[in-house]
């Protein structure tokens, strides 16, 4: 410290012999033998207390000790000012080159001394406010207001298990997965034997057929039908020619008619149906005399079973309706065999 205000007095007696603009030299009354420095640090600060000490700004202790390094009162740098002021006006000199170098190298080290000084100072009232806070948060005696709550602990582990708990409701449907992959082929099973569907029965269109029946109701006689015909025209559409012959007793005469027909198939069984009119040309007179020459309306159902493609089986019943005015019919049933080509 002592350094640090020497150093400043040294630059006042400086700047007030600036400010003197170029008076007369300080010359001091008595200059001094150099005093005695306890302290040893700084070579250049030394030398301008002895500058000092010569030109008589600093006298020293009574015992002749100057101990620059160690803290000066206010008591000693108002001294030291008011010899300095005392000076200006009488001793307006200055210093020579050499003496002007020595006290700008010692200013420099105080300068140097006063900015370390300065920063343990700064650290000092850091330090000190730091005291202050804690003292302030110091709770006071008895139980104080609780602390701020900690960092969290470390997670703790894993408990047991509990109980399981009842079954929830069942919840919503949840939407279609995505389809899984296609699994992998199984293995190959003995080759089977072709399939050969059969072959739809082969039927001509054309036909001729004979038939031998007995006359129902009270015309009792047997006859003899002869048919001519094509029943696939036009796909189950046919025509065909009936002539009934009597042969044996009493019957309804001979006769002639036309049809047209409708066939259903089904493997080799065909079903038919048919409508048309005919003329009759009379029989026994005593009997059937109502009869003779007398026109008529004829339907026929019937079935047919081919045994062969060319020869079949068949059966018929036909109604005829005379017209006649006599509202005669005659019914009959009978059965033969057609030749197909």
């Amino acid at each position: 410290m002592k350094k640090a205000l020497l150093s400043t007095t040294i630059a006042l007696f400086f700047g007030s012999t600036a400010l003197a603009g170029g008076a007369a030299p300080i010359v001091t009354s008595t200059p001094k033998a150099t005093v005695s420095v306890a302290c040893s640090q700084g070579a250049w600060a030394k030398q301008a207390i002895d500058l000092v000490t010569q030109k008589g700004l600093f006298i020293g202790y009574p015992d002749g000790q100057f101990d620059w390094c160690q803290n000066i009162t206010r008591q000693e740098v108002a001294q030291v000012l008011a010899r300095l002021l005392a000076q200006l006006p009488a001793n307006q000199t200055t210093f020579d080159s050499s003496e002007l170098d020595t006290l700008r190298q010692g200013m420099n080290e105080a300068l140097a001394g006063l900015e370390e000084l300065k920063a343990r100072v700064d650290g000092h009232d850091k330090d000190i406010a730091d005291l202050k806070a804690a003292i302030a948060n110091l709770p006071a005696s008895g139980d104080g207001a609780a602390g701020a709550q900690g960092p969290q602990g470390e997670k703790g582990e894993k408990g047991d298990t509990g109980a399981q708990g009842p079954k929830g409701d069942k919840g919503d449907k949840g939407d279609k997965g995505d389809k899984g992959d296609q699994g992998e082929m199984g293995l190959q099973g003995p080759a089977g034997q072709d399939f050969t569907p059969p072959a739809s029965p082969f039927r001509y269109g054309s036909y001729l057929g004979v038939a031998y029946y007995s006359v129902l109701q009270s015309n009792v006689g047997s006859m003899v039908r002869v048919i001519a015909g094509n029943d696939q025209l036009l796909n189950g559409f046919g025509v065909r020619i009936t002539g009934d012959i009597a042969v044996t007793g009493s019957t309804p005469g001979n006769s002639v008619s036309g049809d047209i027909t409708y066939r259903g198939t089904t493997g080799r069984i065909d079903g038919i149906v048919g409508v048309g009119a005919g003329y009759n040309f009379g029989g026994n007179a005593d009997v059937n005399a109502s009869l003779t020459d007398s026109t008529f309306g004829e339907l026929l159902i019937g079935v047919d079973y081919r045994i062969i493609d060319r020869i079949s089986i068949f059966g018929e019943a036909r109604q005829h309706y005379y017209f006649n005015g006599t509202n005669a019919n005659i019914s009959s049933v009978t059965g033969g065999l057609k030749f197909r080509f």
